[in-house]
């Protein structure tokens, strides 16, 4: 009797990673961008297909997927494991970088394309209702004493429509625990590798299951596997880093009786 294979999570940012950005694989991740920014996605070019040598000295890197969309979009994609509890002003910070580092000197500020982060996060952190949140760069609601009728028909709602931010919020998907009629339900149902709504998802969505047969394959190959466990061991690594430097920074506070508010 043959043994089941056991795939690989795709909630790991090195798998993600292989998934997306392997060599033939454009439509999958068009169809998956598709599916999160409901706009056909037509063209698609990835920055950074290349994946980071480990090494046992070696930082841990960010393994994100930077992709040129329909020629006037940069995404970045990024797959979050832990909750670091700083990926709201992390993601905004990134982002922000993605979107000034194009601009080099001489280029005008209207040849900007719009730049768009998703943050695919494998836990919860946002006090919303929803396990998709959008976040754009709003005008607040006028306040009635600075009120002026300037007899305009419709106002404009946005100060910039060049910044958009993406959470998806698993935990909370799984919670819902939708069916298989969207993109997007078909996708999070892969990422999230739940047995029979994924086979479900694959029988609607050709993409979804090409990605499942590339999943497969990596996850029988011994070279991705050790890369995977190697990614996996440093994480862990820099878990137990983080969380012990977290309890000398209280016990530093506590005895000199400071609390620092940011």
């Amino acid at each position: 009797m043959n043994k089941k294979l056991e795939l690989l999570p795709l909630t790991n940012d090195f798998v993600f990673k292989r998934v997306f950005t392997k060599d033939g694989n454009e439509d999958l991740l068009k169809d998956f961008l598709t599916a999160i920014l409901d706009i056909e996605i037509k063209e698609i070019e990835i920055k950074n297909p290349e994946m980071t040598k480990e090494s046992k000295e070696a930082k841990l890197e960010i393994l994100d997927i930077r992709a040129k969309a329909n020629n006037n979009m940069l995404i970045n994609i990024e797959m979050q494991v832990r909750d670091y509890k700083d990926i709201g002003k992390r993601s905004m910070a990134y982002t922000s970088k993605v979107y000034s580092d194009q601009l080099k000197v001489g280029d005008k500020y209207q040849d900007a394309c719009k730049t768009i982060a998703i943050n695919i996060l494998n836990f919860n952190f946002f006090k919303r209702n929803t396990y998709h949140s959008i976040s754009r760069m709003k005008f607040e609601e006028i306040e009635e004493e600075k009120y002026v009728n300037m007899e305009y028909e419709k106002e404009e709602e946005y100060a910039t429509k060049d910044i958009e931010i993406h959470y998806i919020e698993l935990p909370k998907f799984i919670k819902k625990n939708p069916g298989v009629a969207s993109k997007l339900e078909q996708w999070l149902w892969l990422i999230c590798g739940e047995g029979e709504k994924l086979k479900m998802a694959e029988e609607k969505n050709e993409e979804v299951k090409k990605a499942s047969k590339v999943l497969e394959e990596i996850s029988q190959d011994e070279k991705e596997q050790m890369h995977y466990l190697s990614r996996l061991m440093k994480q862990m690594d820099e878990e137990s880093y983080y969380s012990y430097a977290r309890k000398e920074g209280e016990k530093l506070r506590r005895k000199k009786g400071e609390v620092r508010n940011c």
